[in-house]
């Protein structure tokens, strides 16, 4: 049986990548609202996952909730839209970008 998506026809499969977050203080305030505000260009549903915790994509504060230090490894899924793929490879590279940030 194949799911189906509101207009009937088969729900589009997932993008789904996993990555070490680069930036040498994790995931905290500034790069999670970052990947949130970023995350909200697009039109497609986001989560992260780390361990058995998920987040919003778009919620920032959900994000901070992952306790993602560095190095931690993250799956970020993209779906519901046909721009899920530029919104994975987009918050793929934020992720991978290391931030010369203090604090």
């Amino acid at each position: 049986m194949t799911a189906s998506g509101a207009n009937g026809r088969p729900a589009a499969e997932p993008h789904r990548c996993t990555v070490a977050v680069a930036n040498p203080h994790g995931l905290h305030m500034r790069p999670a609202a970052a990947f949130a505000e970023t995350a909200k260009r697009f039109r497609a549903a986001v989560t992260v996952t780390h361990g058995d915790k998920t987040a919003d994509g778009k919620s920032s504060w959900e994000l901070i909730m992952l306790v993602a230090g560095p190095g931690a490894e993250l799956t970020v899924e993209a779906c519901g839209a046909d721009d899920a793929a530029a919104a994975l490879d987009t918050l793929k590279e934020l992720l991978l970008a290391a931030s010369d940030e203090a604090g």
